[in-house]
C-alpha cells in the first residue's frame, strides 16, 4: 500500500469517512498534510495509535491549536482511548504550560465530550486528599530519588570494575 492509500486509511480510522474541510479551499495543502502525517509519520516507530494520539493531544494543548485539539479528541476516542485517559493527559500539561492554557484545552475536550454524550464530570482519579498529600508526595519523591541513586551507583560501579 502506498502512502496515499495509507493516509486515507489512517485518516478514516482516526476521523471517520468525512473529507477534511481544508479540501474545499486548500486541497494541495491538505494532500501534503494528510500524506505526510497519516501516510508516513503514523507508520514510523513503535508507538501504537493510542500513544500517538495522547502525544498529539498534549502537543496541541501546549501549542494552543485548539480546533485541531478538538478533532484529535475525537480521534483519540476512535482509537480506543477512554475519557479519563484523555483528561489526565491534558491535566498533566498544567505545570508546564500554565493553568490558563490547560483550562482552554480542557474546555475544548469537554465540548467534544458533550457532543458525544460523554457524562461530565468524569469520575475523580484523586489518589490523595488534603490530609495525606504531603506524606504521599514525600513517599513518591523518596522512591524516585532512591531509584535514581540505585541507577547512578550501579552505572558507576560497572565503570569502575
Amino acid at each position: 500500500m502506498d502512502r496515499v492509500e495509507k493516509s486515507k486509511e489512517k485518516y478514516n480510522q482516526l476521523f471517520g469517512n468525512g473529507v477534511p474541510a481544508a479540501y474545499a479551499t486548500d486541497p494541495d495543502f491538505q494532500d501534503i498534510l494528510s500524506r505526510f502525517n497519516f501516510g508516513e509519520v503514523f507508520y514510523q516507530g513503535n508507538l501504537d495509535d493510542k500513544q500517538r494520539e495522547l502525544i498529539t493531544l498534549v502537543v496541541l494543548a501546549t501549542n494552543q491549536t485548539l480546533p485541531q485539539l478538538k478533532a484529535h479528541v475525537s480521534a483519540a476516542l476512535n482509537v480506543g482511548l477512554i475519557p479519563v485517559e484523555i483528561k489526565e493527559a491534558v491535566y498533566q500539561c498544567a505545570p508546564y504550560i500554565g493553568f490558563p492554557k490547560t483550562l482552554n484545552a480542557i474546555n475544548e475536550v469537554n465540548e467534544v465530550f458533550r457532543s458525544k454524550n460523554i457524562p461530565l464530570p468524569i469520575e475523580s482519579q484523586k489518589t490523595v486528599d488534603e490530609d495525606n498529600r504531603f506524606e504521599k508526595g514525600l513517599a513518591t519523591q523518596v522512591e524516585i530519588i532512591f531509584l535514581l541513586f540505585v541507577l547512578a551507583t550501579s552505572t558507576l560501579v560497572r565503570e569502575w570494575i
